[in-house]
């Protein structure tokens, strides 16, 4: 039989590894009582199938240290001092989109670790692993001030008060906008046109209206292809839609934002002649505080998924989506959600939700 050179250094490696392998402590016990007991290291080695070299080496630890353990390794010198690895943590806490390549390109050269090193710092060390950013709008002075007044002043509300209060919001539907965060896919097949999320330049779009309360979806009203909201028709929509669905929802404070339509003075002025309340000063940059802003997500992803091929098609979609997939059991727990809402916003001193 021809042993090739690679097959001695198989052999030995693992020669080498059983030589180096660790006994369980019970076999480490046995070992020792068997030979109190008398027995030879080849009569040890047989009855308990292990190395003699193995056994000779447990007999005398036992013998040096007077106990069957194995002594604590040092293992590999850490290769960062103290002070690089403050340098580290520094660097990742006062810019905390820095990659950990950047972060080792501010080291002094004479430190002389890897990147790796410095992303097993970062993330073993410290804590400071990398995660996908939450995308919040941007909260000016004045936002938190108006997020903070308006949480306290309905801390106390119930959830029986917050299910007599209808919500609205418009919102921009594309007909291809893909809403995929995350592909698997095997490694090196990223450019795989099964696995490549495509983009559309100025896709079509359309602007819809819609209003939820705790007893399910209401109102929705569609514009016109490239038609925004004004206060025409914006107060246009009100009085074709809040007339009937207010009351068969048992309804009696009609929300929605500060958007200029919202607050204009023929808006206003409707309000008062049909006696509906409204639930203001609502704060700006406050989509967390708004339920109907989660239904807005659910029909782009569910639209998404059914690629329209056509603007009338999105029509069509987007009010398949608002019927079958905005059920009243969905909008009741969004609903429910506002003193759960309004507790983070005020535990986060006004600041951003998880909502």
């Amino acid at each position: 039989m021809n042993i090739r050179p690679c097959d001695f250094q198989f052999i030995y490696a693992t020669e080498v590894a059983i030589l180096n392998m660790e006994f369980s402590a019970e076999k480490r016990s046995n070992i020792v009582l068997l030979k109190e007991l008398g027995h030879s290291y080849r009569q040890i080695a047989a009855r308990l199938d292990v190395s003699i070299g193995g056994v000779q080496r447990t007999i005398a630890r036992h013998g040096s240290t007077g106990s069957h353990t194995s002594i604590k390794r040092p293992g590999r010198p850490r290769k960062t001092s103290q002070r690089t690895d403050h340098m580290i943590r520094r660097a990742a806490v006062a810019v905390p989109s820095a990659s950990s390549a950047f972060i080792h390109s501010q080291l002094p050269p004479e430190v002389g670790i890897s990147t790796d090193t410095v992303r097993r710092r970062l993330r073993k060390d410290f804590g400071l692993f990398a995660y996908r950013p939450a995308r919040k709008p941007k909260l000016s002075a004045k936002n938190v001030r108006d997020r903070m007044a308006f949480c306290k002043a309905h801390a106390t509300w119930t959830v029986q008060q917050w299910e007599q209060v209808m919500f609205s919001d418009e919102c921009t539907i594309r007909q291809f906008a893909p809403h995929t965060p995350y592909v698997r896919r095997p490694a090196k097949q990223r450019f795989n046109p099964r696995f490549v999320l495509p983009t559309v330049k100025h896709s079509p779009s359309v602007m819809v209206w819609g209003s939820i309360s705790a007893r399910g979806r209401a109102g929705i009203s569609i514009l016109p292809v490239n038609e925004m909201v004004n206060a025409v028709k914006y107060l246009a929509i009100l009085q074709e839609k809040l007339p009937l669905w207010m009351p068969r929802h048992n309804c009696n404070t009609f929300q929605h934002d500060g958007a200029p339509c919202h607050q204009a003075r023929l808006v206003k002025t409707w309000f008062t002649q049909q006696n509906f309340e409204v639930l203001a000063p609502w704060p700006g940059s406050s989509p967390d505080l708004n339920p109907i802003e989660n239904c807005w997500t659910h029909v782009k992803r569910q639209v998404s998924n059914m690629s329209p091929t056509s603007l009338p098609d999105l029509r069509s979609k987007i009010l398949q989506v608002w019927v079958n997939h905005i059920t009243p059991e969905y909008c009741q727990e969004l609903i429910h959600s506002m003193p759960r809402r309004i507790a983070a916003v005020l535990a986060n001193k006004g600041g951003h939700s998880k909502y």
